[in-house]
């Protein structure tokens, strides 16, 4: 159940490492909903952020949402998780075998990791056999989404997935579980310990921020997003943030639209990414826009 919680990005922490102002709509295009039509040559599929939760009202689909899945003949995700790549995302998050995390961090981080794992009522022993950016993500989501996921709540995500496998609709991943790993595995174990630092100083506050992130999700408004969360690095000198949003979300971006582009031209397909992949200059709509999509708000 880690593995599948931490391969999926959460955009608690996407939203945080993101130093991009968010003045307005018009300063970040393709911020004012989350279901995009997307037209090209009369073919014509869709494009839908999502938010990495289990909350009930986040996987409630709204009707316009829940029209155009159906209707699609093939969903595309950010990585399709199958046993093999659970096995491989909880081999590679794991620190070598007689090395622990808490010998490489100061005596305020390592209070920091005792109390963010207290809050959680995780073993101390346990998170200190993660790498670095095992327990930054294991602590950028609330209690109440591994109590959720530990009862068999399925996120958005994966809710998708399923659905669309009962209704017999091709499932296809826009990236490989080992990308996934290296976007976050890769990263310099400087950085890695710099945003590690920054998610546990904010440990105890997730769930109330979290709600907040929900509400302007939920209200379909992205620039909400990115000013509630992009102010915790903006004051960051080290450039770790903007490597991190780099890696994250930029490359990722390129690299999806790549892959969804054939999918694109052939039609009927739904797209489902995290939420903040899609606005912005870097966004993937505006890369699609740029290879000569038509995108219109739905939703």
């Amino acid at each position: 159940m880690f593995a599948q919680r931490l391969l999926f990005l959460p955009l608690i922490l996407l939203g945080v490492a993101s130093t991009q102002p968010a003045a307005s709509t018009d300063a970040m295009p393709f911020s004012d909903g989350v279901l995009w039509r997307v037209e090209r040559a009369g073919s014509t599929s869709y494009v839908f952020g999502t938010l990495h939760s289990t909350d009930e009202q986040v996987t409630n689909l709204p009707k316009p949402v829940s029209e155009a899945f159906e209707a699609s003949q093939t969903l595309a995700v950010e990585c399709v998780l199958d046993n093999s790549a659970v096995l491989k995302v909880t081999r590679a998050m794991l620190l070598p075998s007689g090395e622990r995390l808490d010998t490489s961090m100061s005596a305020d981080q390592v209070a920091l990791l005792r109390d963010a794992s207290a809050h959680y009522h995780f073993s101390f022993d346990m998170v200190t056999h993660f790498k670095p950016w095992g327990v930054m993500m294991l602590f950028s989501v609330p209690p109440s989404e591994h109590l959720r996921s530990a009862a068999g709540a399925k996120p958005l995500d994966e809710r998708l997935r399923a659905q669309a496998e009962t209704a017999g609709k091709k499932v296809l991943g826009l990236e490989t579980v080992e990308e996934q790993i290296d976007t976050l595995d890769g990263m310099a174990p400087a950085d890695q310990m710099l945003m590690l630092d920054s998610t546990l100083r904010e440990a105890g506050q997730i769930e109330r921020v979290f709600a907040k992130l929900r509400d302007a999700y939920l209200a379909r408004d992205l620039v909400s997003v990115y000013a509630l969360l992009n102010s915790e690095m903006a004051n960051d000198e080290t450039g770790a943030a903007d490597r991190f949003t780099q890696r994250l979300i930029v490359d990722r971006n390129r690299r999806m639209v790549e892959r969804m582009d054939k999918l694109l031209q052939q039609g009927n397909a739904f797209v489902a990414v995290g939420a903040l992949h899609l606005p912005g200059a870097s966004g993937i709509l505006q890369l699609l826009t740029d290879k000569g999509y038509k995108i219109t708000r739905v939703y």
